[in-house]
């Protein structure tokens, strides 16, 4: 099975106090408290739809698990059987937590700034229930909202910073979905002032 957390799902922010001054180095050496999260880059959405149809597959698999994590029984069983077969499968997931890996890549690929996400398994996770960290200008993020609300996710506001959130990992899922779908509205927006610069500025952080 697949967990589900007892969260209050609602819709608490402001678009006019979004955070507006992030910089391409901002987003590429990490603007909040949450170092772990390493940014996503420019991902095309090609890219974000291959994760999230890997991610439906380990999705479909652990719904019909006995286990009560169901995504950690497969994940364990794949690394204990082969380390580099389980590399290769986070890999495509880019070491984001499967359930909300999905959600993060497409966002990147709507052009937001991503910086948390935590799937909120039984063991071993940082949030108490499903979540992602972003940044959205504010055009973005009323569509985003719409979306979240359709798919059964919730938008919290903190230091003009969204988390979305749910009570499973599905519905998290769902949301990455739904913004795949909206791929060509979000194109159509003018994108975000850090985009420019944001490569160079990742290449310059990996060298490090």
């Amino acid at each position: 099975m697949i967990p589900e957390f007892d969260v209050e799902v609602g819709f608490d922010y402001e678009l006019a106090d979004l955070k507006a001054d992030l910089t391409a180095r901002k987003v590429a050496t990490g603007f909040v408290e949450h170092h772990d999260y390493r940014c996503l880059g420019l991902p095309s959405w090609e890219e974000a739809e291959a994760c999230l149809l890997n991610e439906a597959e380990i999705l479909e698999r652990a719904a019909r698990s006995s286990a009560p994590d169901g995504i950690e029984e497969i994940l364990s069983a794949v690394e204990e059987a082969d380390d580099v077969e389980f590399a290769e499968v986070m890999s495509a997931f880019r070491w984001n937590d499967v359930g909300v890996a999905g959600l993060s890549l497409a966002l990147s690929a709507a052009r937001t700034a991503t910086f948390y996400s935590c799937s909120s398994g039984l063991d071993n996770h940082h949030a108490d229930y499903p979540m992602v960290g972003v940044v959205p200008d504010a055009e973005r993020a009323a569509l985003i909202a719409e979306l979240a609300e359709r798919t059964g996710c919730g938008v919290g506001q903190q230091w003009g910073r969204w988390y979305l959130y749910a009570k499973s990992v599905t519905a998290l899922h769902a949301l990455g979905q739904a913004v795949l779908e909206r791929r060509e509205a979000f194109d159509a927006m003018p994108q975000p002032t850090w985009v420019e610069g944001l490569e160079e500025e990742l290449e310059r952080v990996n060298d490090y």
